[in-house]
């Protein structure tokens, strides 16, 4: 249960309302309804969560049984919803959609809702300069709340994943109404309920700073100054920490007697600059440019344009956006949502995701779950001026979660946010959807003959200039028409352009079809006439594009489609580009429009050819290429046979690839053949796990999972979530991985990896015990036929990781000596590298620094090799150790340098980030600056606690003891070698004893 402060607002709900920041209410018609059954509550209470949208059944069955359900909770489900309708009133307030259920509500009927949306028009006034109106909003915002959320609701889920982040917007919101109260004075007003805050919430250092700077404007300066030795003494006590640095800042700024102390310091920004390259010879729509432009001009704008297929919508948005650009200094934000495309629509999430790593955001900062996502962009926008292009939207429900705070609302007006969002769709989106609609037509006669005229030159247009006009009515004067002929004319035979214009009057057997006044007639006619130019084996080719899951494609998958070689296929991308028929997108790259892919399905299906044999070749070049890749890379998990591409060209090929064989996954989960879901899955993990791609990969990876469950596949299940559990581990979720280790049943030689991975895990927890009871496993599959030596190398290296820990610096080398010998001559590059950089930290331990310099820099050459980042940021951690121990200060400073930068780039990974910090600590202090290693220090102590990372905080600590003791402060030091011989003593981490007992034994 989450404990919440409540004395800044309270109210009550009134008529027909819904009530979750509290005890869950519901009233109908005046009347409150009262759920008595504790399932029914949790059901109900997860779709008020997710009001207005599709809830899916196995999200409820999470939230009723948690992540071991009993057999028949799917079977079970239905029941707790029908009774919940009765008891409700109304059958068809909860409905059954398609993929789920849903509750639909007014946007006032839920308080939660309520509470969004007037905190969000506080933030609107407090940005248009009025900060006594928005205090007003601000404390009817709060009213909202009546206790603890969801505090009736007796499930676990909800209280560890959705309750925290509804406190934690309440607490952000309660700060923000603060600091209105400040600027206007109001400062003996805020001093007792931040006296309230500061006692519930001691380690949330913005209410103490809030606090100083209100008790330094009521002119109490020694008080501000004894609150801030107050904060200082708990977060000691209770994290082992000193103040972070914006509250420093404010408690100089109180000693220099500055009125207006500085606020709280915002995380970096990136200024993002997506928008694609404007396209060539653009021509005509000054009057809607001009409209739009005047929209743009106005932040908080929602503006969008609609029209049919190739009719030069995303043309347009990218030359409107380019032309708004200065306008939106923060960044443009741009993302192609498929919404009319042959492929799979993107993901909120993963869409959600990308936007905030453009943002600068890192990865180990970006939530997984879609609501927390949303807060999370629409956070990291506020206040911000960027411009988003939503490009190929299919409908609202696609767009509304993608809009920055108080855009596509309502009608902008003064104050409104900074940003604004120009999106694209063949439908008009309205309701609820508030924007300016601006509808493209096809282009007049003259702007047609223009776009012509530029391409074919002065004098091919002057003297066929009647020519030209009938092409450009033939085209139906749409864009897209009108660039395939220019396809046609361009570098081809049609030198004479009256001549193709008699071709393309004549059409074929596909236009004498056409329906009268279709849209995408005009299209098919200049279709019509580039695909029968082609020669009959690129005509295939084209034919085949119809089945690609992703947005664009190689060489390589089109050699998958024919089933021909590389070359050929180079060949004939080529001849579909210069037919216009695709786009080149990047090296070596094609895209086809949607109409296009749509024309190619119809051609194919006249033709009788079988797309879905060319589909599953397709998706057996991704599946047999991942698993070559996967050989090069992660040599251990097995072998197909000799490798023919090189790490260089496997890790191309991935980050070249990755979409589309996420999309296959996707699509292979949902349409089959499902065992191809989980096995790409299985073939790409490593890579996934090693590159911070996590929003997407787990998205994936529940495809997969799906897909095995609903295939009744343990094995596969079992698969699936071991990687869950990799990747949960990878993003600081220790105890998420626990959970689910715990559902699988391993066979075979996934019983390796599950043993392996449940050792390492829990020995960063700092269960010791149980993590070398989980190597003892390993260490017995060893000795199994069907193991290969990289069980038996990390049974080794991971009893010999459990000796370092336990400071047998000896023992341990014994073991990963052993592991090295075994790693070199099973040729396995990530186990040997791993046991090198394990046995170099026993050199280091034992003094050996050249030999641990020599391990490392090997170690981290295998892991440049294959590309796994975070595992070579930590050895050139320990690298940067081993060199400075060493005597070669200046090169192991510029190597800890290397390893943050790597890590900073990387996100995610904190275990991994909480080494390197320390490394970095170490390295300045021995450079005679004890000031910034112990900042360091504190840094890696933060990131360790947050993953439960054991032994990285006991490290920091210890790290903590020596350099605060070179910085002169003793009685800090003395903090933390108190904690650290506490968890020395739990952990059983004896390397740390010695250091904890000399420091508490100095005489102070």
């Amino acid at each position: 249960m989450v404990e919440v402060d409540f004395q800044i607002g309270g109210g009550a709900l009134s008529r027909d309302e819904f009530g979750v920041l509290g005890p869950l209410v519901v009233r109908r018609d005046g009347r409150t309804v009262e759920v008595t059954a504790a399932k029914h509550r949790i059901v109900l209470a997860t779709l008020l969560l997710g009001a207005n949208r599709s809830v899916p059944p196995a999200e409820l069955v999470r939230r009723v049984w948690g992540e071991a359900p009993p057999d028949r909770a799917a079977q079970t489900l239905p029941v707790y919803v029908m009774r919940l309708r009765r008891a409700l009133g109304e059958p068809q307030l909860i409905r059954t959609t398609p993929t789920g259920y849903r509750i639909d509500l007014p946007p006032d009927a839920l308080d939660l809702h309520r509470f969004e949306a007037l905190a969000a028009r506080g933030a609107e006034l407090v940005r248009a300069g009025d900060p006594a109106a928005a205090v007003e909003v601000y404390e009817r915002a709060l009213a909202c709340w009546r206790g603890v959320p969801l505090a009736d609701v007796p499930s676990e889920s909800l209280h560890e994943v959705e309750a925290p982040c509804l406190v934690e917007r309440r607490l952000l919101v309660t700060s923000e109404l603060v600091d209105v109260r400040l600027e206007l004075g109001r400062c003996e007003e805020v001093i007792a309920d931040l006296r309230r805050l500061t006692a519930r919430h001691p380690l949330r250092e913005r209410f103490w700073s809030q606090l100083m700077v209100a008790l330094h404007r009521a002119d109490r300066q020694a008080d501000a100054l004894d609150a801030y030795r107050q904060a200082a003494t708990v977060l000691a006590r209770e994290l082992g920490v000193d103040p972070g640095e914006p509250l420093r800042a404010v408690h100089r700024a109180i000693l220099a007697g500055d009125q207006a102390p500085p606020r709280p310091v915002e995380p970096a920004w990136s200024s993002a600059a997506q928008l694609p390259a404007p396209v060539g010879n653009f021509v005509g729509r000054a009057a809607e440019l001009t409209r739009v432009a005047g929209r743009l001009a106005r932040s908080g704008a929602a503006v969008v344009v609609c029209g049919p297929p190739g009719v030069g919508k995303t043309a347009f948005a990218v030359a409107a956006g380019h032309a708004a650009r200065e306008r939106y200094p923060d960044g443009q934000l741009y993302v192609d949502l498929r919404g009319h495309s042959t492929s799979p629509p993107l993901p909120t999430p993963v869409v959600l995701a990308r936007f905030l790593r453009a943002l600068g955001v890192r990865a180990d900062h970006i939530p997984v779950g879609e609501d927390e996502l949303v807060r999370g962009y629409r956070a990291r926008l506020r206040g911000r001026r960027v411009l988003i292009t939503l490009d190929n939207a299919a409908s609202v429900g696609q767009v509304l979660p993608l809009l920055p705070e108080g855009v596509g609302h309502r009608e902008p007006g003064p104050g409104d946010p900074g940003c604004s969002v120009l999106i694209t769709s063949r439908n008009e989106l309205r309701h609820p959807l508030r924007a300016t609609t601006v509808r493209l037509d096809v282009l007049r006669g003259d702007e047609a003959w223009k776009l012509l005229a530029r391409s074919v030159g002065p004098e091919a247009a002057a003297s066929q200039f009647d020519a030209l006009a009938e092409l450009a009515r033939l085209c139906g004067y749409l864009p897209l028409a009108l660039r395939i002929a220019l396809g046609n004319l361009v570098g081809s035979p049609h030198g004479d352009i009256a001549s193709y214009v008699a071709e393309l009057r004549g059409g074929d057997r596909l236009t004498a079809l056409a329906v009268d006044n279709d849209d995408t007639a005009a299209v098919r006619r200049a279709f019509d006439l580039s695909y029968a130019a082609l020669a009959p084996a690129a005509a295939r080719l084209f034919r085949l594009v119809a089945v690609l899951p992703g947005s664009d494609f190689g060489a390589g998958g089109a050699a998958a489609l024919l089933d021909a070689p590389e070359e050929v296929a180079r060949g004939l991308l080529d001849d579909l580009a210069s037919a216009h028929l695709v786009q080149r997108v990047g090296v070596d790259r094609f895209a086809p429009h949607d109409l296009i892919r749509d024309y190619a399905a119809d051609r194919a299906a006249v033709e009788g050819e079988d797309l879905g044999s060319a589909r599953r070749r397709l998706f057996d070049w991704y599946l047999r290429t991942a698993v070559e890749v996967g050989d090069v890379l992660y040599p251990e998990l097995g072998r197909s046979g000799p490798p023919r591409l090189g790490p260089d060209e496997a890790r191309a090929w991935l980050e070249a690839e990755r979409p589309n064989v996420l999309a296959a996954t996707e699509h292979c989960a949902a349409h089959g053949p499902r065992e191809l879901s989980w096995r790409l899955i299985d073939a790409v993990s490593g890579y996934f796990g090693s590159h911070g791609h996590h929003v997407e990969f787990l998205h994936a990876v529940n495809a997969a999972l799906g897909a095995a469950r609903a295939a009744g596949d343990r094995d596969a299940e079992a698969t699936t979530l071991v990687w869950l559990a990799t990747e949960h581990r990878n993003l600081g979720n220790p105890r998420v991985a626990l959970r689910h280790l715990a559902l699988v049943r391993p066979n075979g030689l996934l019983r390796w990896l599950h043993a392996g991975l449940d050792g390492v895990v829990r020995m960063e927890l700092g269960e010791l015990a149980a993590a070398g009871a989980a190597f003892d496993r390993v260490a017995a599959l060893a000795g199994e036929d069907w193991a290969p030596p990289h069980v038996r190398i990390g049974a080794l290296a991971g009893h010999g990781a459990l000796r370092l820990m336990r400071g047998d610096a000896a023992g341990a080398a014994e073991l990963l000596a052993e592991g090295l010998a075994l790693a070199r001559a099973a040729d396995g590059s990530n186990v040997e590298a791993t046991c090198a950089g394990l046995l170099a930290r026993c050199r280091t331990a034992q003094g050996d620094y050249p030999a641990a310099v020599e391990l490392l820099r090997h170690a981290e050459a295998s892991w440049y090799r294959t590309g796994v980042r975070p595992a070579r940021a930590e050895a050139l951690a320990h690298l940067a150790v081993a060199l400075c121990l060493g005597g070669d200060r200046v090169e192991a400073l510029r190597t800890a340098q290397r390893a943050l930068g790597l890590v900073h780039e990387l996100g995610g990974y904190p275990r991994v980030e909480a080494e390197v910090q320390n490394a970095l600590g170490l390295v300045v202090r021995h450079l005679g600056k004890p000031g910034p290693a112990v900042a360091a220090h504190l840094r890696a102590l933060e990131l360790a606690a947050s993953t439960e990372y054991l032994f990285g905080v006991a490290q920091s600590h210890g790290h903590l003891v020596t350099a605060l003791v070179a910085d002169g402060r003793r009685a800090e030091a003395l903090r933390h070698a108190r904690a650290l011989a506490d968890l020395a003593e739990r952990g059983g981490f004896t390397v740390f004893e010695r250091v904890a007992a000399a420091a508490l034994a100095e005489p102070g």
